[in-house]
């Protein structure tokens, strides 16, 4: 509280002294981060470390220590530019609030009213005639408005400081606006815990509405998200969502349930969801030594029981928690992989046999820890968003997670240490049944899919293999990096041994993934033989089973071969072979290629979902800007090639033309129902090398030829199926 006296004798000299150093401070931060004047800046270095050929430690090691280097100079400059603005705002609030209280003092002294250098106020014994009671309370009322004021400013000045001063050894890089909008935060921040703290089985809906309104007022601010997680810490957010969340303990004002508050809490919660996902995976991105605890807490919480022992039903793991939290928002790329390997560890440990309860309970084996408890004891919904499942499989919201984070996710499906996450992933870790039994589905065995934990793996890997984010329609994919072409490479080898085990949901996934990297893939599906040293070729039966796979769905099946029309002109036109022919025949090989794994698709009878390679007759296109999203920007223009549209267009026509007709294959007469695509394809080959001494007719036989070879070749890799 700060007293009348205090305030009245307020010297603001050294404020203001205080002020202006601090605004020289930035000038020369300004320079020295981003320079100016013939300066050398911690720009110019980041920019250096970046453009340079770093190999070996030096990639490892050294440029990653120079681009932190950079980023905490940034990080200085942040930081001295708030506390100028916290100092500057404060200096101009005191100021402000000196003058009110001495013309508050001044008005009250023409009254006959006399206030104390202690701040009492009384008449002046001179008065005549007295001032009445009601003028003294009213000038008691005004100062203590101003002191309350001056209060208020000094605690945010403090709050504002403390927090740049909270680490010792570290920058932040968030900071203030402005002294009014560092106030607000401060208050609001504050204010949001302390609810956070209450008993959540006494929250009302009417605390939970304040709670979303508090978070919609500082979306995108990061100094309310990091004072949120960081005050809350990981055992206060994990008890808090647990608590918020368990529908049968809440009992605001011990009446039980009311009717139709359950509906409308359901809804709070759907949207709190979103919003306190989306501010804690803001606060994840900050460097204070707060949120380094707060992540270490949520991770080392993963694995244990909130709400009950363990063993009791409603019992819900930190893991289950915080990946539903994690569905919206962008969260720190570090985080993300301590976590994920974190989690992966935990399931790769207890999963195992587990016996149901009672007399004759019977053994399910390799069940995930998530489904260890009978269907009676399982938790309510933890997950309250479009999706339609529980929130119960923690690896749900991971991948989701990795999806909204590119580069996240090319780190953990690349990631061999601690151990091979996508290997457990994609192909060794069971299944769980996670869907929402009173969701327009039914029962479990109504339950047909689509499986959400699958749909956001697809969303998951097609980040991890592209770069590209596929929430984001304007999202361009960027150049492939190694790490992009491993996530390819395992992606291709786990999925491939799954057989007809692959999951639906990731083939239009996949598909992307593939065209994404199509110039590897039409590089290995023209490959006449293996060739182990070529740093370009996939192992081709892996391909060729994935590619089978995908060719199950007919959408799926539609962009791949879009994509790989788009990849075979862009090679005709691009590369240029010692031979120019061999960009014709290779494009021919890769149609064959093609073509056989599209029979295979079809032609497998003990395929569960057969009934899905009933394709319609009309092909719904899915449009040129869905294949050029997920082509590497340096192959952007050959995508939009006209070219390349006129071969798809070519394409859907011989589809549409065999639609419905018997999947029946003898050696090369498949290619009777692409005539009108390779024909288009040797059109272009001509019309790009017109001095190669080929007609457009001899250019077309030679197609068809290489296309029938194509796909003998591909017969002759494992996984044929006879013709029927």
């Amino acid at each position: 509280m700060v007293t009348f006296h205090e305030l009245h004798d307020l010297r603001l000299g050294k404020l203001k002294s205080t002020v202006t150093e601090w605004k020289e401070m930035v000038s020369k931060l300004e320079k020295l981060a981003n320079g100016g004047d013939g300066h050398v800046s911690a720009d110019d270095l980041d920019k250096k470390a970046k453009a340079a050929d770093w190999k070996g430690d030096n990639a490892r090691v050294m440029r990653v220590f120079t681009t932190k280097t950079a980023e905490q100079f940034q990080d200085i400059l942040t930081e001295a530019r708030s506390v100028h603005t916290v100092l500057s705002g404060a200096h101009s609030k005191f100021t402000t609030h000196k003058r009110d209280l001495q013309d508050i003092v001044t008005r009250a002294g023409k009254k006959d009213i006399h206030v104390t250098a202690t701040g009492t106020v009384r008449a002046r014994d001179d008065a005549d005639p007295k001032p009445t009671q009601k003028d003294i309370d009213a000038v008691v009322g005004e100062i203590k408005a101003v002191l309350d004021e001056a209060a208020e400013t000094d605690r945010t000045a403090a709050a504002a400081l403390r927090f740049h001063a909270k680490d010792k050894y570290d920058f932040g890089s968030s900071g203030f606006k402005s002294f009014d909008a560092a106030e607000q935060t401060i208050k609001d921040s504050n204010a949001f815990v302390r609810l956070a703290k209450h008993d959540p089985s006494k929250l009302s809906n009417e605390q939970l509405t304040r709670l979303n309104t508090l978070m919609k007022a500082h979306s995108g601010d990061p100094v309310f998200a990091e004072r949120v997680a960081g005050t809350l810490g990981g055992d206060g957010t994990l008890k808090f969502w647990s608590g918020v969340t368990d529908l049968d303990a809440w009992d605001p004002d011990g009446k039980n349930y009311r009717s139709g508050e359950q509906d409308e809490r359901m809804k709070l919660l759907r949207t709190m969801e979103g919003r306190f996902g989306t501010t804690l995976g803001l606060a994840s991105q900050q460097d204070g030594a707060g949120i380094h605890q707060w992540k270490d807490q949520v991770i080392a919480q993963g694995g244990q029981t909130f709400r009950g022992d363990g063993n009791t039903s409603g019992s819900v793991y930190g893991y289950q928690i915080m990946s539903n939290l994690m569905r919206q928002g962008t969260y720190d790329k570090g985080f993300l992989n301590d976590y994920g390997d974190s989690l992966t560890a935990y399931e790769k440990k207890h999963t195992g046999d587990v016996r149901d309860p009672g007399p004759g309970g019977r053994v399910r084996h390799n069940v995930l820890p998530w489904d260890e408890l009978a269907t009676y004891a399982q938790p309510d919904p933890l997950h309250f968003g479009d999706e339609k499942d529980t929130g119960r499989d923690p690896m749900t919201g991971f991948m989701k997670a990795l999806s909204n984070n590119p580069d996240a996710s090319t780190d953990f499906f690349s990631s061999d240490e601690p151990q091979d996450n996508a290997k457990w992933v994609l192909k060794d870790r069971p299944e769980f049944d996670d869907h929402d039994a009173e969701s327009d589905y039914g029962s479990v065995d109504d339950f047909k899919g689509p499986r959400a934990m699958y749909e956001a793996t697809g969303d998951a890997l097609t980040a991890a293999a592209t770069g590209v984010d596929p929430n984001d329609p304007s999202a361009k994919a960027p150049p492939h990096t190694p790490e992009h072409r491993e996530v390819l490479e395992n992606s291709v080898h786990y999925l491939s041994q799954r057989k007809d085990d692959f999951p639906p949901e990731m083939r239009d996934d996949m598909a992307k993934v593939l065209v994404n990297h199509g110039d590897v893939v039409h590089h290995t599906a023209s490959a006449l033989a293996d060739h182990p040293d070529d740093p370009r070729e996939l192992d081709r039966r892996e391909l060729l089973e994935v590619t089978k796979q995908v060719s199950r769905d007919q959408d799926a099946y539609g962009l791949l071969n879009d994509g790989l029309n788009h990849e075979m002109v862009r090679d005709i036109r691009q590369d240029k072979p010692e031979d120019p022919k061999e960009t014709l025949q290779r494009a021919g090989q890769t149609v064959g290629f093609l073509e056989e794994a599209r029979y295979q698709a079809l032609a497998d009878k003990v395929a569960a979902d057969k009934q899905d390679v009933a394709w319609k007759q009309t092909w719904a296109y899915h449009g040129a800007g869905t294949v050029v999203s997920f082509i590497p920007q340096a192959d952007t223009a050959a995508a939009l090639d006209r070219g390349a549209y006129l071969l798809s267009y070519k394409w859907r026509v011989d589809e549409e033309a065999r639609i419905g007709e018997e999947n029946r294959q003898q050696n090369s007469d498949t290619f009777d129902v692409r005539e009108k695509q390779l024909e288009a394809l040797a059109k272009i080959w001509h019309d790009q090398n017109p001095h190669e001494g080929l007609s457009e007719y001899t250019a077309t036989t030679d197609i068809n030829r290489s296309a029938s070879s194509g796909n003998t070749t591909a017969q002759g890799l494992p996984g044929r199926q006879p013709a029927h």
